[in-house]
């Protein structure tokens, strides 16, 4: 049983819990009952301390407050483990509790602290904004080395990169306020809140960085002389950085593997228009009809993918050309993990099976090598220009855009604004219409 002090009229409540020396208080403000440990044995330094609590709570009701103060940096702690617990029950992507938590510790909580919640508005967040662009140029991360992250259970750490984010990722970073603050309201504790959106100059060119045939021609044709071995008998002349030169007559078979699996990413990217993260998270089970008809002609191969990645999901309807392709990645499987894939194992697996992260260093050399890094306004390219040349040549030919849009789960509006400068000298046989008539 709780014993309550006798005292005169006043808008709290004193009292002990059974068994109990430690003081309490109960009282109600803003519409909710609230109840404090007061942390002391002694009565009238309880009273003090239980009139300060109830003065502070109906001050900041009166002036549009919650009663209770909420540090963000515990509202954000407890919004982390919602997160986590709505993935576990497939309520939220999978990449949310990987991708979310650093964004919140490294940058909200680091901006915010124990500020109130509930006395954040949008100057605030205005001043946030700004202050996470500089963060790796001139705030705090410009002295940070290395960034250190969890992996498979494996500590490991990268280089930090001490430039302004990109405007996808403050974007794709104001996402996670929003959503922290609109589930602060459903908690109640705090108003609500607008965040601004992301105000940036019109760029002149929008246009992603791709390539024209020749190039991607030049890409395909220099990868695949750096898959297989020389056959010539004058072997590769190689030349140190030691000044010793040497031939090379056999590649290393862990590299020609990594090469081919390289060329199979290139080839199946390239073809069906998917994103990196889409063809790291394919699994043989979503190359529906392949396991059926591997054995079949080539011709009478035909196969569907089941993408997800991006919070997006769909079918997509390939070209004929990534077959092959994928009979090379299941047959470097085979003969690397020793047995036939199952429908849960990666596409696009390493020798012992795991799943491969990226290919974005393999590639990069691999432009390197071609003097490609660049498209002809000086933007880099990534493996994410693979699909950006899929969508291109689906235009090029005259595909319906609409087709395009569905089949690479993306918007008509999306296409229109980044593809939509397809070279004029691509579309000449459209733009010369037969004039015989005119």
């Amino acid at each position: 049983m709780l014993q309550r002090a006798k005292q005169p009229q006043q808008p709290f409540v004193l009292f002990q819990r059974t068994g109990g020396a430690i003081w309490s208080v109960r009282f109600s403000a803003g519409g909710k009952q609230i109840r404090k440990s007061l942390e002391t044995e002694n009565y009238d330094e309880a009273h003090h301390r239980a009139y300060q609590i109830w003065s502070e709570a109906n001050y900041r009701v009166k002036n549009g407050f919650t009663a209770v103060v909420r540090p963000f940096a515990d509202v954000a702690e407890e919004f982390i483990k919602l997160v986590i617990a709505e993935s576990e029950r497939n309520d939220r992507s999978e990449y949310h509790p990987r991708d979310w938590p650093p964004v919140i510790r490294r940058y909200l909580i680091g901006f915010f602290g124990n500020k109130p919640i509930d006395t954040i508005r949008e100057p605030d967040i205005g001043r946030y904004m700004e202050w996470r662009r500089n963060y790796w140029v001139s705030g705090p991360g410009k002295d940070i080395e290395f960034i250190r992250y969890e992996r498979g259970g494996k500590i490991l750490r990268r280089s930090a990169r001490h430039e302004v984010p990109t405007i996808s990722r403050q974007r794709g970073e104001l996402t996670i306020v929003r959503a922290l603050f609109q589930q602060a309201v459903k908690w109640g504790y705090c108003g609500k809140l607008d965040i601004p959106d992301l105000k940036v100059r019109k760029r002149v060119d929008n246009s992603r960085p791709s390539f024209t045939p020749e190039e991607f021609e030049l890409l395909v044709s220099t990868s695949l002389q750096r898959i297989y071995p020389d056959h010539s008998g004058q072997g590769q002349l190689i030349r140190g950085k030691d000044g010793r030169v040497w031939r090379q007559f056999r590649q290393n078979m862990h590299v020609i593997s990594d090469r081919l699996k390289l060329h199979a990413h290139i080839e199946i990217a390239s073809g069906t228009g998917m994103r990196p993260t889409e063809l790291k998270n394919l699994n043989w089970g979503h190359v529906v009809g392949f396991r059926s008809t591997r054995q079949n002609k080539l011709e009478d191969q035909d196969v569907r993918f089941q993408v997800q990645g991006k919070g997006k999901h769909g079918a997509l309807v390939p070209h004929l050309t990534v077959i092959p392709w994928l009979h090379a990645l299941w047959d470097a499987f085979e003969r690397e993990v020793e047995r036939e894939p199952r429908d849960d194992d990666p596409v696009f697996a390493d020798r012992h099976g795991n799943r491969i992260q990226s290919f974005k260093k393999g590639f990069s050399e691999l432009l390197k090598v071609c003097n490609l890094q660049t498209d002809f306004r000086g933007v880099a390219r990534t493996t994410y220009s693979l699909r950006h040349y899929y969508i291109s040549e689906m235009i090029a030919r005259g595909v319906d855009v609409y087709d395009i849009a569905r089949n690479t789960r993306t918007s008509i509006a999306m296409i229109d604004k980044h593809y939509g400068q397809v070279s004029t000298e691509r579309r000449k046989d459209q733009l010369r219409p037969d004039h015989k008539e005119w």
